[in-house]
């Protein structure tokens, strides 16, 4: 009896849990141009802390890989690239882009120019580019 409750004891100590799988995710539940308008605002506060830390923007770099969202579901998760306006022809280089995005982890993105106006809001989940 007593190696019974000390293997239970050990189980309990150790951690062991049961993986619960993902929950399934409604996406026509959620409201995505309020989703659309939490990443700009994000977006925003993104942009003044790399002015303000002395980031250049002269080169497109990506922001933020993940601005907004559930990690759990990529449907949900936002980036932040910086890109040229005018566009350039480099911007559509996967290279310039934001890998999250590139890889699938991200489904939805914001391009900002570099004096911090949004330029594009896209998500395949929006009817058109939103800029709210």
């Amino acid at each position: 009896m007593k190696k019974v409750l000390l293997f239970i004891f050990i189980l309990t100590l150790s951690g062991c849990t049961v993986a619960r799988p993902k929950q399934p995710l409604d996406l026509k539940s959620l409201n995505w141009t309020i989703e659309a308008g939490l990443a700009q605002d994000a977006a925003y506060k993104v942009y003044e802390k790399a002015k303000t830390d002395g980031i250049d923007l002269g080169n497109g770099p990506c922001l933020s890989n993940a601005l907004s969202g559930n990690y759990d579901y990529p449907e949900t998760m936002w980036v932040l690239d910086i890109t040229h306006n005018p566009r350039t022809p480099s911007g559509d280089l996967p290279e310039n882009q934001c890998t999250s995005y590139n890889e699938g982890k991200a489904k939805n993105f914001i391009e900002m120019d570099e004096n911090g106006h949004i330029l594009k809001t896209y998500s395949p989940y929006l009817g058109d580019d939103v800029n709210l």
